[in-house]
């Protein structure tokens, strides 16, 4: 009976943490990727994100992102999530500038998406851990990602 107690208190706790987003909302954070491709490249991934809430349930956003591996790259993509529930949300992004050492690219480089877990720490900080399938255009990559997020 104490352990069911405890797994109650424990998911009213959650459900008490995630809270909906309002229209208007304005959240900015960062998070860093850590990449096993098919082709068993290692690769680290560093972005800082900001997200503009169109509805409780979808934002639009860009990410800069650093990259480092067998090259330094450093990249400029536009992004959307769309929350499936209060916490749970689904992330596209579009690779649209990508410089890397003198190469310059502009258009799609690569298309990314994730599922994500929005977790609050209180009204003003979340975390945001996310499994994410990168480079959909050409060369496959999964991986895990954590961060933070800051409502301003």
């Amino acid at each position: 009976m104490k352990k069911l107690f405890l797994l109650c208190v424990t998911f009213i706790g959650l459900d008490y943490a995630a809270f909906a987003q309002e229209k208007g909302d304005i959240w900015v954070g960062g998070n860093s990727d850590l990449h096993l491709s098919i082709t068993p490249e290692f690769a680290i991934h560093a972005n800082v994100t900001g997200d503009y809430f169109l509805t409780g349930k979808l934002s639009l956003g860009a990410q800069v992102g650093l990259g480092l591996g067998a090259m330094t790259e450093v990249s400029l993509a536009p992004r959307v999530q769309y929350f499936v529930t209060k916490n749970i949300y689904a992330m596209l992004n579009a690779d649209m500038l990508s410089v890397a050492g003198e190469d310059v690219t502009l258009g799609l480089n690569s298309l990314n998406a994730g599922v994500g877990y929005w977790y609050a720490l209180n009204d003003h900080v979340v975390l945001t851990p996310m499994l994410n399938l990168s480079n959909l255009t050409d060369e496959l990559a999964i991986g895990l990602s954590a961060g933070v997020t800051f409502k301003l």
